[in-house]
């Protein structure tokens, strides 16, 4: 049960809750739900006017259990069948809220009669700190932001203009219809990658033909939303870009940016965000009523809630606020020290510390006082934790204990945690559990981090510490790369999906450093089948970057790979001589390397690109060639792949049975040894054999099977366009039109592009139902499928396989 279920009844629109009863009742009428439906709704009826993280759902609703996220999105499904599909909103990778309207409580019958307006959806995380101070600045920036579509708040390092930019944004959130959105530029190390990370907070998908700033102005065109850019100053080429694009689209998105310096866009507006104010006096009241002093206080309380100011330690308090200009993260760095020091002492220390702070000139750069600060907090670690933040510095993205350890050359995790919690307990690490694994995730602020990367860099220690960093992640994907198609494939593939962005910087460093060019080989071969499933793109430009590298190109095993993954990945792209010409240098390779296990997977990939060019005979050759030795060597997921890859250059050859008995055949290898994305490709291409047969019932019964598990990914775009025939066949022709322009629409988005052969299946399909329908009918069924949201789209198939049954 979630905590804290208040008794009282919760009423919405149309229906009402009873937490005491576990009622539900909808238009007066009960129910039935299950337990943890219920408790989930329960919660998001508790907050509905905010956005409820997964992490939030998963801690409140599986309290102490370990489950994974799929499970939410299957109670929120059985929720929107009861409530209606609109009752409830998904902000794609953060969570849900319930969009339903409440009635006033003042007036019933008022509400009743005209529903509130709803609250714009937004990201904003919540405060992990009071607000404190900065009442004026808050009043100024309203006064400023509505006659700009830029403001920007500008200052030096941890003065606190994310924190104003976050408070600001919350008071905003009614003024935006569109919503209020929060893009953290720190990660990014590229500033081509600005346009992204928007695109990946909006639900925009990277992949396409389409160039991702073009669909994102489109994106944003005809909405009224603000977007807080949070520091920007090291991608600031990326987000003048973008700000400019968005103005010469006359695009309505008001950007609220933080920055350490303006962004020099015409018509932007600046703000200097000040330090806290500082006491006038030593006075004890006057001291109290400083802003900086309030912070102070606030933080140290964090960590010794009894830390009280008094009359004998109010002029010493007074001199930190002072010495530190006021700033807001050396301010909160100061205070991370109560439980070590004393005021007194922590303020006797700042002459050495703060050199910079308190011998130099006033007219000091003041990006020197926030390196002041960092250094004083750097200088309080010992040898071994100030050698810990330098080596992590190398991560992008977070790391886990077991790569801490590794990069960092600990004796072992238990050191490597016990310098971990040091470094935490001095404010310097954030820790966050893996919503997969319950694990704990640790990554920096990126101003601690840039910091320590100064210090590695420092210290020569860079090059030594990437590489290791790169041999971690080469370890863990060569480990995980067996199983990534296996049984256990959701959890190995999560793995990946976390360590995203440092497999993108180790791949980036394999391919501009002076690291043997081979890692960079071995990385790429071991991500490919990742690559394929996730950011297909991306993952083609990583890999041929890291096959240009090698300039030697001696045949190795690492080679082979990623040949053999440069031919998947064009394959998805639609770049099919490209694939045949990567497949046919594996091949050759894995018979220079006498390996049957490669020399079997690179046959495949041969005759998959002869396959998708119209060779269909030389295909079969290359994958029954192939097939004997996957059975010789026994490895059920090659085995597999070469049936399901026979069955569909057999299909397209018009050879309907022997097709069926293949896929039949590898449906037995994929229930047992297989996951979940091999097990839906392959029912996805049973289907389309069996509506070719005209034996639509079985293929109905095989998409009800597939449909729980294609989730929101390219597998759950493939069931979409398999069932177009069943549509067409059944003489549904509106909806299969509509199904058509759903698929197509996001395959496209994605970065895929539909294989031929599939093509040539659905193309006797498309015609009949646009013959069927007129030409114009057929045009706006597709067009209406086009612009389905691909969630909406998955829910009507689910909806008209449901009635089909």
């Amino acid at each position: 049960m979630p905590p804290a279920c208040a008794d009282d009844t919760l009423r919405f629109d149309h229906f009402e809750l009873r937490p005491a009863e576990r009622v539900l009742r909808v238009r007066g009428e009960p129910v039935s739900v299950g337990s943890r439906a219920f408790d989930l709704l329960l919660v998001l009826a508790q907050r509905h006017e905010r956005l409820v993280t997964k992490q939030e759902l998963l801690d409140l609703v599986w309290p102490g259990l370990v489950v994974e996220e799929h499970n939410i999105a299957t109670q929120i499904g059985k929720l929107r069948k009861l409530l209606g599909t609109s009752a409830i909103a998904t902000l794609p990778g953060y969570g849900y809220r319930l969009t339903v309207a409440r009635p006033a409580a003042a007036s019933p019958t008022a509400a009743a009669a005209s529903e509130p307006a709803q609250r714009p959806r937004h990201n904003l995380p919540d405060p992990r700190t009071r607000f404190i101070g900065r009442e004026a600045a808050l009043a100024d920036l309203a006064r400023l932001l509505p006659p700009t579509r830029l403001l920007t708040l500008t200052g030096i390092g941890g003065c606190g203009k994310t924190r104003l930019a976050l408070q600001f944004a919350h008071q905003e959130i009614e003024a935006f219809a569109d919503g209020v959105w929060f893009i953290d530029l720190a990660p990014l190390q590229d500033a081509a990658r600005v346009a992204h990370a928007c695109a990946a907070v909006l639900g925009i998908p990277e992949e396409g033909d389409t160039p991702l700033m073009a669909r994102l102005l489109d994106h944003q065109a005809p909405r009224r939303a603000l977007l807080v850019l949070d520091n920007c100053e090291h991608v600031i080429e990326g987000v003048v870009a973008l700000v400019e694009s968005l103005q010469t689209a006359g695009s309505q998105t008001t950007i609220l940016a933080t920055s350490r310096e303006g962004l020099g866009v015409s018509g932007e507006q600046i703000y200097p965000v000040r330090s806290l104010s500082l006491p006038a006096t030593d006075d004890l009241p006057s001291v109290l009523g400083a802003e900086s002093a309030r912070v102070f206080v606030d933080r140290a309380r964090l960590t010794v809630p009894d830390f009280e100011v008094d009359a004998g330690n109010a002029s010493s308090l007074a001199e930190i606020c002072r010495r530190l200009d006021g700033i807001a993260l050396a301010i909160e760095l100061a205070a991370a020290r109560v439980p070590m020091l004393s005021v007194a002492e922590i303020a006797a220390r700042l002459d050495d510390r703060f050199r910079l702070l308190t011998g130099g000139s006033r007219g000091l750069p003041r990006h020197q006082t926030l390196h002041a600060a960092m250094q004083w907090s750097y200088e309080q670690l010992s040898a071994a934790e100030q050698r810990m933040l330098r080596q992590l510095s190398v991560f992008a993205g977070g790391w886990t204990l077991q790569a801490a350890a590794e990069v960092a050359q600990t004796a072992d995790e238990y050191e490597a945690l016990a310098l971990l919690t040091a470094l935490h307990d001095k404010s310097l690490l954030e820790v966050a559990r893996e919503v997969s694994a319950g694990r704990p995730r640790y990554r920096m602020l990126e101003t601690v981090r840039q910091y320590a990367l100064d210090r590695l860099n420092e210290c020569a220690e860079g090059a030594a510490t990437r590489g290791r960093h790169v041999a971690h992640f080469i370890a863990m994907a060569e480990a995980a790369e067996p199983h990534v198609r296996g049984p256990d494939q959701d959890a190995w593939m999560s793995r990946f999906k976390q360590e995203h962005e440092n497999l993108v910087v180790a791949l980036t460093w394999c391919s501009e450093g002076p690291l043997d060019p081979q890692a960079g080989l071995r990385l790429a071969a071991a991500t490919g089948y990742y690559w394929g499933w996730n950011s297909v793109e991306l993952g083609w430009r990583l890999a041929r970057a890291a096959l240009e590298h090698d300039h030697a190109a001696v045949v190795t095993p690492a080679r082979a790979g990623t040949l053999r993954a440069l031919a998947r990945l064009n394959e998805f792209r639609g770049h099919y001589e490209e694939s045949l010409s990567f497949a046919q240098q594996a091949l050759v390779a894995a018979r220079q390397l006498g390996e049957p296990r490669a020399l079997a997977w690179s046959l495949n990939a041969v005759g998959s690109a002869l396959a998708t060019l119209g060779q269909v005979e030389p295909a079969l050759q290359a994958q029954e060639e192939a097939l004997e030795g996957a059975r010789r060597l026994g490895d059920g997921v090659l085995v597999f792949t070469l049936l399901n890859n026979i069955a569909s250059s057999k299909h397209r050859a018009g050879q309907l049975d022997a097709a069926e008995r293949c896929y039949r055949e590898a449906l037995g290898w994929a229930r047992r040894d297989v996951g979940r994305v091999g097990n839906v490709v392959l029912l996805d291409n049973l289907i389309r054999v069996l509506v070719a047969r005209g034996e639509l019932d079985q293929a109905q019964k095989f998409a009800i099977e597939c449909l729980p598990l294609a989730r929101h990914e390219k597998v759950s775009v493939d069931l979409l366009d398999a069932v177009v025939g069943l549509a067409s066949c059944r003489g549904e022709h509106a909806l299969a039109a509509r199904f058509w322009g759903a698929s197509d629409r996001q395959l496209s988005a994605w970065g895929y592009r539909h294989e031929p052969g599939e093509l040539e299946h659905l193309a006797p399909f498309l015609a009949s139902s646009r013959r069927a329908l007129g030409h114009a009918a057929f045009e706006a069924a597709e067009a209406a499928g086009r612009a389905l949201e691909f969630e909406q789209a998955l829910l009507e198939l689910e909806q008209w396989l449901g009635r089909n049954a």
